[in-house]
């Protein structure tokens, strides 16, 4: 009886070994890290346009409003306010171009949903569209947990 119960052992074991391991196990998350590593300095430069273009529009809007309000000089407050027309065409096209940037995680995905709502952007919905598609494909492909994280509510917490 004890060669039957190593036998049986020895089938059970052989069976673990051929079938197929789950696909969390199989990830390789320091892979997909620096996978995503990769598209993080890009995201980062455009960014970084981004935000300077959204200065330098804010600056030029804060001068106009001095100089019409503090100042009472209407040239001033035009010139300020022509200057405040140009940055916001640069920081449009700065946006479009942060969009085509491949996303590093899934807050730059949210960021470019959030940002494609200006209707004025010199980019089209249908580009926007399969841009965070391609992001959002290349995410899910590569997982940097092994598992997914748990969603948490009210009722854990309890």
């Amino acid at each position: 009886m004890s060669a039957a119960v190593k036998k049986k052992a020895l089938a059970a074991f052989l069976q673990q070994c051929l079938d197929p391991l789950p696909d969390a196990v199989l990830i390789d998350t320091h892979h997909n890290q620096l996978m995503r590593q990769a598209r993080r300095l890009p995201w980062r430069k455009a960014d970084a346009v981004t935000s300077l273009t959204r200065a330098e529009m804010d600056y030029w809007c804060a001068k106009d409003i001095h100089a019409m309000y503090v100042l009472e000089d209407e040239d001033r407050s035009s010139a300020y306010s022509h200057k405040r027309t140009l940055t916001v065409d640069r920081k449009r096209q700065a946006v479009a171009d942060q969009i085509r940037v491949p996303a590093p995680d899934l807050m730059a995905v949210q960021w470019k949903r959030e940002a494609a709502k200006d209707r004025y952007l010199p980019i089209g919905a249908d580009e926007v569209a399969k841009l965070i598609a391609a992001d959002e494909v290349f995410l899910a492909a590569h997982p940097i947990t092994k598992q997914p994280r748990k969603k948490r509510g009210r009722s854990d917490h309890h």
